[in-house]
């Protein structure tokens, strides 16, 4: 049976995406009303994020005299969202379409999605924080008609605030581990001389334990930020302090799913130019494709960005947490799954 055909006949197909076009028009309310301005940056660029665990989709294309060029497809918008903080605006937003390789074809995950992003100029994480709880009490609430979410038999409290754990209480209190004694690789693997974790990089070490032993006890009846980490996990985030291991980051999980990325942005150009050399040598290492550095993006923060907040938040995601659904395939209209891997 063909996609189009497959909407023809199924009524909750199409009373889902009714719901996701108001879940749309919910969320432009509400940022409007916080005085914000939608903005739509390029989708084509010329240089993708360097973050070594994600893989732009390369595109090559030519102009009407033929000439060749090559770009990526964005991961994130961040970078042309922060250029505009630099440009003067202050409080922005954008509904965009971003695109990862090597992503699965279901469940939480997609190659397409759209990512949801606002930023605050003279601002930081923690009013980001206050942010994402308001912006998903007011949709459910709109959505469900409740305080509460409830999602695959689990009944979610989402009056804000909610409750917040730093990475460092996260990884005492479930792994008991003291990260504060695992600033280096040496230091870590010594407190993991019992556990399964055999790598050789801090960062997958970091990873591993967060996924085997943090994330599957985080409380479920409750939204949780999980913040400030580790220094090798800094990202685009500024550090707590000048000589401080830890980062202005965190992450949102709602029952056990993680929902969103923020930082107080590093608006520090020289540090930030040798953050993304220090991740295209791991990227190098990880036998990633080559991406070039911004170097619009690296003059931007020269100028001075103003200290900012910002936030990404996957819709997708989003949307199935307050519909109710569990697998990507059964809220997208046209999969991916569906478009390249069924005969035609």
């Amino acid at each position: 049976m063909k996609n189009w055909e497959k909407i023809r006949c199924s009524p909750k197909l199409k009373k889902i995406q009714i719901l996701r076009s108001k879940i749309g028009d919910l969320i432009r309310d509400f940022f409007k009303k916080g005085g914000f301005l939608e903005i739509q940056t390029p989708t084509l660029v010329k240089c993708a994020g360097q973050e070594p665990y994600l893989s732009p989709m390369e595109v090559h294309f030519r102009d009407e005299k033929n000439k060749k060029y090559k770009g990526f497809l964005i991961t994130s918008p961040e970078y042309s969202l922060k250029k505009l903080l630099v440009a003067g605006f202050d409080k922005i937003f954008e509904l965009a379409k971003v695109f990862r390789s090597n992503e699965s074809f279901g469940g939480i995950h997609s190659p397409e999605f759209t990512m949801l992003e606002w930023y605050r100029a003279n601002s930081d994480y923690q009013q980001i924080m206050k942010d994402v709880e308001q912006l998903v009490y007011f949709l459910n609430k709109k959505i469900n008609c409740s305080n509460y979410l409830n999602y695959q038999g689990k009944k979610i409290n989402l009056t804000p605030p909610w409750p917040r754990l730093s990475v460092k209480e996260a990884f005492l209190k479930y792994a008991g581990i003291n990260l504060d004694k695992a600033k280096n690789l040496k230091s870590f693997k010594s407190q993991i001389k019992n556990k399964m974790y055999l790598m050789d990089d801090w960062n997958d070490i970091f990873y591993s334990i967060f996924l085997n032993e943090i994330e599957p006890r985080l409380p479920e009846n409750r939204p949780i930020i999980i913040y400030d980490y580790p220094l090798p996990q800094a990202s685009l985030a500024k550090r707590k302090n000048k000589n401080s291991f830890h980062v202005e980051r965190f992450e949102v999980y709602i029952t056990g799913l993680e929902l969103a990325n923020a930082f107080s942005e590093l608006t520090d150009a020289k540090e930030q130019l040798e953050r993304l050399k220090q991740e295209q040598i791991l990227r190098k290492k990880m036998k990633k494709n080559y991406i070039p550095i911004d170097k619009d993006f690296i003059y931007a923060l020269e100028l001075g960005m103003p200290p900012s907040g910002g936030i990404a938040l996957g819709l997708e995601r989003l949307q199935m947490l307050l519909l109710g659904i569990k697998d990507i395939n059964d809220l997208l209209i046209f999969p991916v799954q569906q478009l390249f891997t069924e005969p035609r």
